[in-house]
């Protein structure tokens, strides 16, 4: 994963953030962060499309989890399916940087 691209995102996001095409979050979790692309689902609710759970190890993280939600089947990807959930991580990397107009 690129970790200047996640410094970037990191420095620029807190929480969850409307923007023009859905909802960004951002989440501290016990052992590192969550970051996501939230859908909004048909009654309202907000849908991982996708959410990628990071593990933090000294000063990197590394993405060891993604859930797509709006998938068909339910894409649930874990530390076997590695090189996938990298290729995932670092297009939603992107898609925040580009939403948010971030200079890289």
């Amino acid at each position: 994963m690129d970790q200047k691209k996640w410094s970037l995102v990191k420095a620029n996001y807190d929480g969850t953030e409307d923007l023009a095409d859905g909802y960004y979050r951002l989440r501290e979790i016990e052992d590192g962060y969550q970051l996501a692309y939230l859908a909004a689902g048909p009654c309202g609710e907000k849908v991982p499309h996708p959410e990628v759970t990071l593990r933090q190890v000294d000063d990197q993280v590394e993405p060891i989890r993604l859930r797509d939600l709006e998938e068909t089947p339910i894409l649930n990807l874990t530390q076997a399916d590695s090189a996938k959930i990298e290729e995932l991580t670092e297009q939603l990397l992107e898609r925040f940087i580009m939403r948010k107009n971030l200079n890289f």
